[in-house]
């Protein structure tokens, strides 16, 4: 389960200690100090996947630095990677200095020293994704990683969003250590440089599938038809097709066992039970709601209709 760590209990005297030591206790060794004049405050969840460890974080605006004594005191072997979802940063490391904003990432070497100042804008809040993996595995998969750092990442393309979406709800969903599902971090981050620097992604076939199973069920009212998937992930029509083969399945049983799924987590929802199944259905994707009916009866052997009432009852 994430660990989770709030400044909201902790008195505004005190808040800056805390959320400093909070920080470097769960997963980086880092000074802090507040930008402007407004209180201290910050949330983040925490896990750890295979190697990696994963934040979803948010706070008021703040400089976060680690100078070449933390560096020395941590013995950091990372790399950490930002995804900008709310406010703007402003990275500084080895001469370079990048300014992200929402829609873009960064890549920065924990190894040495850099200075990372968050800005709330208007809301004065600044909300990130953070990824860090051990350096020795970046660097087998990206050797110049460190000639990219404090540069602006776009997050715009398909696959991009995707992996970014995949690491928010592997914080959100990791609910043991060990499932055997866990994604490849690394890979996702070196695809992520490598579409930057204007090559190709090079991800295997389960890591799309992943990527490729989070697009469709954050598009699943209106998915795209597979040419132009495929083309938005980088790949032939072949391999795409062959993605799904390898799970023992096709693309249009997938996507139907996807708007099924979400069907009956919807009707199981009491706060929707005054919505209509016909809106419900159309909500997930399918035509109709007779077309619905048939897909879930031959998934679950009941209608929608007969689902939600019993549902309704145990309730």
């Amino acid at each position: 389960m994430p660990i989770s760590v709030s400044t909201d209990p902790i008195r505004p005297t005190e808040r800056r200690a805390f959320w400093t030591e909070a920080i470097c206790r769960s997963f980086a060794n880092v000074e802090t100090r507040p930008i402007g004049s407004a209180v201290v405050s910050g949330h983040f969840e925490f896990v750890e996947i295979g190697g990696a460890k994963l934040v979803r974080f948010d706070s008021s605006p703040q400089c976060y630095t680690r100078d070449a004594r933390l560096v020395s005191r941590a013995g950091s072997d990372e790399f950490m990677f930002d995804f900008q979802r709310r406010g703007r940063s402003s990275m500084v490391q080895a001469g370079n200095e990048g300014t992200i904003d929402p829609g873009y990432g960064v890549l920065y070497d924990a190894r040495r020293p850099f200075e990372d100042r968050l800005f709330g804008g208007p809301e004065q809040r600044a909300e990130l994704l953070i990824a860090t993996v051990p350096a020795a595995s970046l660097l087998r998969s990206v050797p110049d990683a460190e000639r990219l750092c404090a540069r602006p990442v776009p997050l715009s393309g398909t696959v991009a969003r995707s992996i970014a979406a995949m690491v928010r709800d592997a914080i959100s969903s990791l609910d043991a250590p060990g499932r055997q599902d866990e994604p490849d971090i690394v890979a996702y981050l070196s695809a992520l440089l490598r579409l930057a620097a204007g090559a190709t992604h090079q991800l295997s076939r389960p890591d799309l599938f992943r990527l490729i199973d989070t697009h469709l069920r954050a598009n699943i009212a209106a998915v795209r038809p597979v040419p132009a998937l495929a083309a938005e992930f980088g790949i032939s029509e072949r391999t795409f097709h062959r993605i799904f083969a390898d799970r023992e399945t096709t693309f249009e049983r997938h996507v139907l066992h996807l708007r099924v799924e979400l069907l009956r987590n919807l009707l199981r929802q009491d706060s929707l039970a005054n919505i209509s199944i016909a809106r419900l259905a159309h909500q997930c994707g399918f035509a109709d709601g007779a077309h619905a009916a048939r897909a879930f009866k031959n998934k679950h052997g009941t209608t929608p209709r007969d689902f939600r009432a019993g549902v309704s009852v145990r309730l």
